[in-house]
């Protein structure tokens, strides 16, 4: 028997994949004692995915970097709600970091895009404008989609 004919299910896992600078990866999330999983996406075909798993000293790093902004709440105007998003890729252009997050639960997905100022894991999330945010958006489409 090979391990291509078994269909794996991680129950009570939420996945999230995300690009982090180039590298496609999942992250699987455990909500009841806040475990997180991550493995590289080494091939897609259709619904397949085939999981590597990076090493432990590369998830630290992921981990170590995205872990507080990971999952934020944006809020667009003092009256109005906050909604959860998601980070979908992160990446650096002309040394600073830049996350593209899609707002959870949400077809089609919305991109929008924050620069992440300071050092991780305490980054703070600032919007993007004008020049800058279509160079951001203009990297992102063609690396990311």
């Amino acid at each position: 028997m090979q391990f291509e004919d078994f269909h794996v299910r991680f129950q009570g896992a939420e996945p999230y994949v995300f690009y982090f600078e180039n590298v496609h990866l999942l992250l699987l999330t455990y909500a009841r004692d806040d475990t997180k999983f991550i493995f590289r996406i080494a091939d897609q075909s259709g619904t397949d995915i085939t999981l590597d798993f990076p090493g432990q000293t590369y998830v630290e790093r992921v981990l170590d970097t995205v872990v507080n902004v990971f999952f934020v709440q944006v809020q667009e105007g003092e009256q109005a709600d906050p909604k959860p998003y998601v980070l979908g890729s992160y990446f650096e252009l002309d040394g600073r970091f830049y996350g593209a997050y899609y707002e959870r639960d949400v077809e089609p997905p919305q991109v929008v895009l924050f620069r992440l100022n300071g050092e991780a894991p305490d980054f703070e999330l600032e919007p993007v404008e004008g020049e800058e945010y279509q160079k951001a958006a203009d990297f992102f489409v063609e690396n990311y989609t």
